[in-house]
């Protein structure tokens, strides 16, 4: 590690798909932070994608973990982040009452739809990926990019966790669409304390549908094996918001019945104008 990277007492904490995490401690302040070394260092492939990564989350874009600092070109490349001592959002899954899970749903469709804009594709969204902050908040980590530094590491734009894929990424490869369907896999596990199986149905039992109907909607919508019938997570958060999937759906009709109208209009104005110029 560079001599301007002030962590002490590095200790070993955890691994992940292809990065090995340590405790440490920050020299000017004490404060505690995990260093994220890249495991596999001396694969130009994982390093572009490890480099890729700390990109993102030198952004700083909301809701994603901040990073202090990175040196991706030095042999072992590493970036620094702060400790999240609440732990991963999967330790709380089953855990959570119907009025918190629903807060973290709306809060974590709001960052990914962030993401979305902003960013991209995530291509790893699950709970284990999500960090609590010491004062509650939420922290997605692992952004892949386009593919880069999934769970799986597969052919570029192919990527993710198994459990938590949509059923077209092993042959399309990850998009929005298929954060939309980790997404509802992830309330899933949080809603049932169930890790979801890879090709599984996600329909609730009765009582489960009516402790919770409207996550139970929004898991049954971007759970679709359709990745064109699934909502945007724009629309995730009108649901969570109060409308329906069906307002949904309507809305997405009248959309599209008025594209179709101004194009009509268009081509009308365009022959027009041919046979007059």
């Amino acid at each position: 590690m560079s001599s301007q990277v002030q962590v002490l007492n590095l200790r070993y904490f955890s691994s992940g798909g292809y990065g090995d995490l340590y405790l440490g401690q920050l020299r000017n302040n004490g404060a505690t932070v995990i260093v994220k070394f890249l495991r596999e260092y001396k694969d130009r492939y994982t390093r572009q994608a490890f480099a890729r990564e700390a990109g993102i989350l030198r952004r700083r874009v909301r809701g994603l973990v901040p990073i202090l600092f990175s040196d991706t070109r030095t042999e072992r490349p590493y970036y620094v982040m702060p400790y999240m001592s609440g732990g991963q959002l999967s330790g709380y899954a089953g855990r959570l009452s119907r009025q918190q899970a629903h807060s973290v749903a709306l809060e974590l469709a709001r960052i990914l739809g962030n993401f979305h804009m902003s960013i991209g594709t995530h291509g790893d969204f699950k709970p284990a990926n999500i960090l609590v902050s010491p004062d509650g908040k939420l922290n997605v980590a692992d952004p892949s990019g386009n593919g880069l530094g999934c769970t799986m590491l597969f052919s570029q734009g192919v990527g993710g966790t198994p459990a938590y894929w949509a059923p077209e990424v092993s042959t399309r490869g990850i998009s929005r669409a298929a954060d939309v369907y980790s997404y509802g896999a992830t309330l899933y596990e949080l809603v049932t304390g169930q890790t979801p199986r890879e090709g599984q149905e996600f329909g609730p039992a009765p009582r489960q549908q009516a402790a919770a109907p409207k996550l139970w909607e929004i898991i049954g919508c971007c759970c679709q094996t359709d990745s064109k019938a699934r909502p945007t997570m724009q629309e995730v958060v009108q649901m969570l918001e109060g409308a329906s999937w069906a307002d949904i759906q309507a809305a997405r009709a009248r959309a599209a019945e008025f594209l179709k109208g101004v194009g009509v209009v268009a081509g009308i104005a365009l022959g027009i104008i041919a046979l007059t110029g």
